[in-house]
């Protein structure tokens, strides 16, 4: 008798009164029994039980104690558990995270390895492209920690469609580093707003990653999975950032859908690399146009050349997005604003640029521009010499003292009667002013006002007061232009009749 089956006969004589006393246990070590000899080698060790007692019980062998058996251990050749992404109990705040396209770079080569494995076990049973696995060898080992585990031994799972999407899972794993890395760097506004679109996308590639090397049952963990998983949980815990899916043990993502997770997270970098673009564009003109209009406000008279590109930038910058009451535009804006070239008409974008400046200065008084001194043109002069000493009436926008003085400076006006009313006003309440014998003519900045004062124009022809129509700013220059276009014959006329 070998020595396994001396301590089996031990065992069965220390456990015969309990088994006789208790059927139920009895049943359970013959199960057991039962099961082990179907476990054992051809010639297995066959264990008695003892179903009934004999009559004559013989003599019980000497009782060894349990404590003095030696230990029996039996092998289950149980498949590999499929695992899990990391779980609470671990810190990802301990885990030194790698730049993502280190990362990316490692999960590129690992995909290509898996495709070899693939295509081997879809070809000829054991054959192997040495060359191909030496060169991807030569490239992992150009990239610090790259291990290629699927190549090191036999696959364990002969499935080539496994491997085909291991190698699928790596390649979506990648893009989704590169997304998450453009992503974080690009803070602002837009990156704020696609945060949660990005880590969730990023949280779902790491699952198929997960789950996919899981599928081949070569190695239990992955550490470019890890290094993803990490960085999206820490990020998302950093920012404050709730993601809802694929970070548990039993939210799992299915291998097999890596294509969608690909193409997926395509869409969402061309998305961001288009806004990307844009927000470049936009600081590129935003910068151009605060040149311009820093030299437009220092030198206007050598600089007037620039006011069409100045135009077609915010056009373009309102046009593509820009709030026309953005801060910074407003701010730049705001001290040449009486100088806007009103010929041609100002497009739509930017009309909505001034619009939004005059409200606010409408709103706050105090933040009203000094008036600018400029070169006087010729027709500022000519104006001058029509009207010095007369008065005019000026109907629209908000009163400005400022601005009040610097015209009568420039065209020697005894007054300028700036009447302001609230919106909605009937034009009739200008009546009494513009009949006043003292007004020679009547300003109407057009930019500002309600459609209905057009109707002052009944007025204007009744008392005899040119009308003139002012579609921009205040600046000397610009008012003489279009009082000379506007009336200028007529004004010439009375001078010579009156002598």
């Amino acid at each position: 008798m070998d020595d396994l089956t001396a301590a089996l006969a031990r065992l069965a004589a220390w456990a015969e009164p309990k088994l006789r006393a208790d059927a139920e246990l009895a049943a359970a070590v013959a199960a057991v029994a039962r099961a082990v000899a179907g476990w054992a080698e051809p010639e297995p060790v066959v264990v008695p039980v003892v179903v009934a007692p004999p009559v004559v019980p013989p003599p019980p062998p000497p009782v060894v104690p349990i404590a003095d058996l030696p230990p029996l251990r039996f092998h289950l050749d149980a498949p590999h558990p499929t695992p899990a992404p990391i779980g609470p109990q671990h810190d990802d705040r301990d885990l030194p995270l790698v730049p993502p396209p280190l990362v990316a770079d490692r999960c590129r080569v690992k995909g290509e390895a898996c495709k070899l494995v693939a295509r081997r076990l879809a070809g000829s049973p054991g054959t192997r492209d040495h060359a191909a696995e030496t060169a991807l060898q030569a490239r992992a080992g150009a990239l610090p920690d790259c291990n290629l585990w699927m190549l090191n031994h036999e696959p364990v799972v002969t499935a080539a469609r496994a491997w085909e999407d291991l190698a699928g899972a790596y390649s979506a794993a990648a893009d989704a580093l590169l997304l998450l890395h453009a992503w974080e760097q690009s803070p602002g506004p837009n990156a704020d707003r696609l945060a949660p679109k990005v880590l969730g996308l990023a949280a779902e590639a790491q699952s198929v990653l997960l789950y996919a090397v899981a599928d081949v049952r070569d190695v239990r963990m992955d550490y470019d999975q890890v290094q993803l998983f990490a960085r999206v949980r820490t990020t998302a815990r950093d920012r404050q950032i709730y993601i809802s899916k694929f970070l548990k043990r039993d939210d799992r993502a299915d291998p097999a859908s890596w294509p969608d997770v690909a193409a997926r997270v395509a869409d969402l970098r061309g998305q961001f690399q288009t806004v990307g673009d844009r927000d470049k564009h936009r600081v590129k003109a935003l910068n151009n146009l605060r040149f311009k209009l820093g030299r437009l406000r220092e030198r206007p008279d050598e600089s007037a050349g620039e006011w069409p590109r100045v135009l077609e930038l915010v056009d373009e910058l309102v046009a593509a997005g820009l709030p026309p009451s953005h801060a910074d535009l407003r701010d730049w804006v705001l001290p040449v604003i009486e100088d806007v070239p009103d010929d041609p008409p100002p497009s739509a974008n930017v009309a909505l640029v001034l619009r939004e400046i005059d409200r606010y200065v409408e709103g706050r008084p105090d933040a009203e521009p000094p008036a600018r001194p400029h070169r006087p043109s010729v027709e500022v002069a000519e104006v001058a010499d029509l009207l010095r000493g007369r008065e005019i009436v000026l109907i629209g926008g908000q009163a400005r003292p400022v601005h009040k003085a610097a015209l009568m400076r420039a065209f020697g006006f005894a007054d300028v009667r700036w009447l302001v009313r609230p919106e909605h006003t009937s034009f009739t309440v200008f009546e009494p002013d513009i009949a006043r014998p003292e007004v020679a003519l009547v300003l109407l900045a057009i930019r500002w006002s309600n459609h209905d004062y057009d109707n002052i124009k009944e007025y204007c022809d009744a008392y005899g007061k040119p009308l003139i129509r002012l579609p921009g700013g205040y600046n000397a220059n610009q008012v003489a232009h279009h009082i000379l276009a506007q009336a200028g014959t007529r004004l010439r006329a009375a001078r010579a009749a009156a002598g």
